[in-house]
């Protein structure tokens, strides 16, 4: 039975590796997550103890918590946009009252200086029925004032539909900023109330053997994955590199060191201590033999993740068991991978600086609270991480 459970596991965990390629609406899953969790709760309810509905529950909460934490990034990104443009617009619209009040004090000068000396009966007849652009056409017709004061009233016209435009735009940007706030807001409660039901969830089933095999093979899937995606880049990059070779092109070196050169002198990603170290480990609880490729490093919930060395982001996904997955490739075939984040602050096909922060330590998949998953690859070969960190 455990055997058949486990197959059908993978399958499952196959088929969300695909869909994690493909572009999703973050609403509309959170959405569809909410559902199933809300399924799950009702089947714990009906049976005391269901170790599957259960796992499945916890799995559904770590996306669910991870697309909060990136739609609160999101969130939090829009408003400080919407702070910056309300900011902007606010000095605009000073700066407009200023020029329209300077040129509203030198058109008044002007007019009572013309009624006095002027045709008093014709400007008497203007002032009952006319308007700004009545005086225009007064005074480009009647030719009664210098060009310099038709240019004022012009200005005054148009600085005054600016500022109406601009206030409209800062009515219309303080909105949006408040509806920011409020999903914000929203998000923040569901994020609490989502990691209270799986800090619960896991102390019930977090020595249950079904859900730590379960969890084995997930990071077995996970681990298959990244080795795929890593494969798929190095692929492009050899034929890319042949294609310069076979055109003679002379590539003109961007930095002043190669990542190999850089070996037990990189820094490390996040600021915290190694619990897992590289290699061969017997699981404390299921007494198997696993090979971990990377290392574990354990750091606060939120802890700012930063890119070991400049490179290209070539992957982002996710993975039950490992959560969000971010893959940079670096010179001469080289990949460091990071997973278990929280949060992901780079885009596909970005071109990250050493020490960029990328994203922050999350706890997705993690049995042991907040942790960072990292590894170091050439070519397809995985290395040791802390044979390369200074």
């Amino acid at each position: 039975m455990r055997s058949k459970i486990v197959t059908i596991a993978v399958l499952l965990l196959a088929a969300a590796a695909t869909m994690a390629a493909e572009k999703v609406d973050p609403q509309k899953e959170i959405r569809s997550l909410q559902k199933n969790i809300e399924r799950y709760e009702k089947k714990l309810l009906a049976k005391k103890k269901d170790e599957r509905a259960a796992a499945n529950m916890v799995a559904d909460l770590d996306r669910q918590i991870d697309l909060t934490l990136n739609e609160l990034y999101r969130l939090r990104l829009q408003v400080q946009d919407d702070d910056r443009e309300i900011e902007r617009l606010r000095g605009e619209i000073s700066q407009l009252q200023s020029q329209i009040e300077e040129l509203r004090a030198l058109i008044k000068k002007r007019l009572v200086s013309f009624y006095k000396y002027g045709r008093r009966r014709d400007f008497e007849l203007l002032l009952v029925g006319g308007s700004w652009q009545r005086v225009d056409t007064w005074l480009r017709y009647e030719k009664l004032v210098a060009q310099n004061d038709l240019r004022n009233v012009r200005s005054l016209i148009s600085k005054k539909k600016k500022f109406e435009k601009d206030q409209q735009q800062l009515q219309t940007r303080l909105a949006k900023r408040e509806n920011a706030l409020a999903a914000q807001q929203q998000h923040t409660n569901q994020l609490k109330q989502s990691r209270s039901k799986r800090h619960a969830l896991l102390q019930g089933i977090r020595n249950d053997r079904l859900y730590l095999e379960q969890n084995l093979q997930e990071l077995a899937a996970a681990q298959e994955q990244i080795k795929k995606y890593i494969s798929q880049s190095e692929q492009q990059r050899i034929e890319k590199q042949r294609q310069i070779t076979n055109k003679s092109i002379v590539r003109k070196p961007t930095r002043d060191h190669s990542f190999a050169a850089m070996k037990g002198r990189l820094p490390w990603p996040t600021s915290g201590r190694v619990i897992s170290h590289f290699g061969r480990q017997r699981h404390p609880t299921l007494r198997t033999i696993t090979e971990n490729l990377g290392i574990e490093i354990r750091a606060p919930l939120g802890s700012p993740v930063r890119v070991i060395d400049a490179g290209r982001v070539e992957t982002i996904t996710w993975q039950r068991g490992r959560g969000n997955i971010v893959i940079i490739s670096h010179d001469d075939g080289y990949y460091t991978v990071y997973t278990h984040l929280s949060e992901i602050r780079v885009n596909v096909a970005d071109e990250v600086e050493a020490g960029q922060v990328i994203g922050a330590v999350g706890e997705s998949g993690s049995l042991s609270g907040p942790v960072l998953h990292f590894q170091i690859w050439k070519n397809t070969d995985n290395l040791n991480p802390e044979e390369w960190l200074s």
